[in-house]
């Protein structure tokens, strides 16, 4: 069996898609796994509209569950 492509993953397995909260502002659309076929009409979606400044398609529990922001640590604290 022969894979085509780079599969990557999040330390939870869920999709992380935001912008950091550090000073790089860096954007973050990663971790799809094995599922961005299925997963890029709603991911899509809700990075455009992350990117143009409009509120999500996506329930809010669900936006706050992919954000990145579910990794950084507590002050003075380690990575989850």
């Amino acid at each position: 069996r022969r894979w085509a492509g780079l599969r990557t993953f999040a330390p939870d397995r869920r999709p992380v898609i935001g912008m950091a909260d550090d000073p790089r502002r860096f954007f973050w659309l990663a971790g799809q796994g094995g599922y961005g076929v299925q997963t890029a009409p709603a991911l899509s979606r809700h990075t455009a509209d992350l990117c143009m400044g409009r509120p999500s398609a996506l329930d809010a529990a669900l936006v706050a569950a992919l954000a990145p922001g579910r990794f950084a640590a507590p002050a003075g604290g380690e990575y989850p």
